[in-house]
């Protein structure tokens, strides 16, 4: 059940519902709109119905108009901007856990972001405990030390054996020493599984900049990931996910005072007959 509701004082027929539903499976009945109980398998859950509605008297899957964010409150394009400019890859993390109140936020941000299809298959995995990022990392530079012994660390791959003897001496340029972690996985089922893990993890990243939480992509660790892909299983990863990406953060080191200057990028235009 979808448990789509109309309220009949507020409705004014206006068709928005009707017409904005991408499943197409909203009709209007007389003058309210329904959507008839073998069509509701076919839902998206997207809500479109209930946001687009002007005079908020549609409700689905539980939720109340009311409650939502209202348009009014959205952030103009400035407000973008300052934001996109003054985000920073932070390298140096302040020691200690961020407050739980900020990892929601940021966990929030990612669930709002969009996926094919509106599948929300996107699973994140958090290490928000200082404690237990150090049992991760412990995990993988012994996975990297094991593999040196063994001689399996040739070519480009030699430099993490360089890496895990640095971390040991106390330079980490893997984690560089952040106490946090996000695995974005999917299910390779999924609609669009390499896509919607990455989407997640750049609204995560966005919304704690906000928060003065330092993010920076994990290149490193995912390396590891594909050279010890039992790790992501050794996590709680179902076997069928895709493995995406990894964002580390913890509260910033570092204060940034302006935004950086780049207007720039490959711009192709093509001209089609």
């Amino acid at each position: 059940m979808i448990d789509f509701k109309v309220d009949q004082q507020k409705c004014t027929s206006c068709g928005a519902c009707v017409s904005d539903c991408p499943a197409m499976i909203i009709e209007m009945d007389g003058r309210l709109p329904v959507v008839r109980e073998e069509n509701e398998p076919k839902c998206y859950k997207c809500q479109h119905c209930m946001t687009v509605c002007p005079t908020a008297a549609v409700s689905i899957l539980g939720f109340a108009p009311e409650n939502s964010v209202p348009d009014a409150l959205k952030a103009s394009y400035e407000q973008f901007d300052a934001l996109a400019r003054n985000r920073r890859t932070v390298r140096k993390f302040k020691k200690g856990n961020v407050a739980k109140d900020k990892v929601d936020k940021i966990i929030k941000a990612a669930a709002n972001a969009p996926t094919g299809k509106n599948a929300r298959q996107v699973m994140l995995t958090l290490l928000d405990d200082e404690k237990q990022m150090d049992a991760f990392k412990e995990l993988l530079i012994s996975k990297i030390e094991k593999a040196d012994a063994e001689g399996k660390l040739t070519g480009p791959l030699a430099a993490f054996a360089t890496r895990a003897k640095l971390f040991r001496a106390g330079k980490d340029f893997i984690f560089r020493n952040a106490p946090h972690m996000i695995l974005a996985t999917c299910p390779k089922s999924a609609p669009t599984p390499a896509a919607d893990p990455f989407i997640a993890l750049s609204y995560a990243e966005l919304a704690a900049y906000t928060l003065n939480v330092g993010v920076i992509w994990g290149g490193f660790v995912m390396y590891l990931f594909d050279l010890f892909p039992e790790t992501a299983q050794e996590l709680g990863v179902p076997e069928d996910h895709m493995v995406a990406y990894v964002l580390l953060f913890g509260e910033s080191g570092v204060k940034y005072f302006r935004g950086a200057q780049r207007d720039e990028i490959a711009l192709n235009r093509p001209v089609l007959s």
